[in-house]
């Protein structure tokens, strides 16, 4: 191949349409690059290719046209910027057809790791053409002189492939293969690229629906277009019933994704213990009486040395915060809600087991002062038996009173 001059490339708009096109936020990056650091040695290089006839007629009168295979927004934004193309940065690969060059961009942009499945379907469907007409020409293997052994051949081949059909794989299932995608997945994905509705296959192409969700509504809307079977109406029973079956479903859900929460969470409390990591929230207890059975905790957040508190609540009560403290919730920014539900947790038990030790000490120090009020009493009565009791000369009836007394006194 001789030197082929930049100004003799040319752009197939046939070829580049088998490329999918770069979104505007690539095209721009690629462009910055471009701008910042020009056409570097290890940038991937701009394929070319001359066509046979073009090899021929070049001469220095009429130098050989190249077009480009791989690279046209590369070459379009040089071109643009006056960004100098070096020999290097130039790949030329020799094709005999057009067809050969189509074939060959079909199986590099397969070979693309990145490529989502629809990007790859969409790829695929360019095949479908080559495989159809593959598949017409083994159809017309069947006509011609009956009497040929070609012709007995191409019979004995067909009716061993009707027996056997996995030797006859349908063109959705030969081009599913070469997607590498399963041969459903495939004919959803190639009905919405050929359906219509262009809003639909950009949402699916670009990814933000789904390649069943979009055929979904491919067949919806389809469904919305045919005479709707007339319904038998639904009475409020039926209804009710229902309703009452979705809600007991949703009450399945919410419970196996409470389970599934919990476990996350202690998971994830177990990682902050052994490793100990620092949290960012902290909490710390505050009395609220003078008896200090009740106390309130504080959660707050250290900002720039100041304590920025968000929650002060009792946690004696509940193990969560999600189980009747809903709407304190609403008071914690998003990003500490989990260590706001750990910490709560932690919180309670600390709040707990301090309440116990607590009343335990109280009902000590009850008991301890009832002990010395009975030690008081019996002194006293001591004292005033000395002097009312009839052996002493006392009165009997102040003696009965005192015994009344002691009574009371629990003594």
């Amino acid at each position: 191949m001789q030197f082929v001059h930049e100004k003799n490339i040319e752009i197939d708009p046939e070829l580049e349409k088998l490329l999918p096109p770069l979104s505007k936020e690539d095209y721009q990056m690629l462009e910055q690059s471009l701008l910042q650091n020009e056409f570097m040695q290890h940038s991937t290089r701009i394929q070319l290719w001359c066509p046979p006839e073009e090899e021929e007629n070049d001469n220095n009168a009429h130098p050989a046209k190249s077009y480009i295979i791989d690279g046209h927004n590369r070459y379009r934004i040089c071109q643009k910027h006056n960004i100098d193309l070096p020999s290097w940065c130039f790949d030329w690969l020799c094709f005999d057809t057009k067809e050969e060059v189509k074939k060959y961009i079909y199986e590099n942009q397969l070979a693309r790791r990145n490529l989502s499945p629809i990007q790859k379907i969409s790829i695929t469907e360019k095949y479908r053409s080559i495989y159809e007409k593959q598949a017409k020409e083994n159809q017309s293997l069947g006509g011609g002189d009956k009497k040929s052994k070609d012709y007995q051949k191409s019979v004995e081949s067909n009716l061993t492939q009707a027996v056997d059909k996995k030797r006859n794989p349908t063109t959705d299932e030969k081009l599913s293969k070469i997607a590498g995608i399963k041969t459903t997945t495939y004919k959803m994905g190639a009905k919405v690229l050929k359906s219509g509705n262009e809003d639909l296959k950009q949402r699916v192409l670009s990814g933000e629906t789904s390649i069943s969700a979009g055929y979904k509504e491919l067949m919806m809307n389809r469904n919305k277009n045919t005479t709707p079977i007339e319904k038998k109406p639904i009475t409020p029973e039926q209804k009710i019933i229902e309703f009452d079956n979705r809600m007991n479903e949703i009450d399945r859900e919410i419970s196996s994704l409470r389970t599934e929460r919990e476990s996350l969470m202690r998971r994830r409390t177990s990682l902050f213990e052994s490793l100990d990591i620092p949290c960012e929230l902290k909490y710390e207890f505050v009395e609220k009486d003078r008896i200090g059975l009740s106390r309130d905790c504080i959660f707050y957040a250290e900002i720039e040395g100041h304590k920025q508190v968000f929650v002060s609540a009792s946690v004696y009560g509940d193990e969560s915060p999600l189980d009747s403290w809903s709407f304190i919730m609403s008071k914690v920014p998003e990003k500490y809600k989990n260590d706001f539900i750990m910490l709560w947790k932690k919180a309670h038990y600390e709040e707990v087991e301090e309440f116990n030790r607590r009343l335990d000490e109280l009902n000590k120090r009850q008991k301890a002062s009832e002990e010395d009020g009975k030690d008081f009493y019996k002194q006293c009565y001591k004292t005033l038996a000395k002097s009312v009791h009839p052996d002493g000369g006392g009165n009997i009836e102040a003696m009965q009173c005192l015994n009344q007394l002691k009574v009371m006194w629990g003594i």
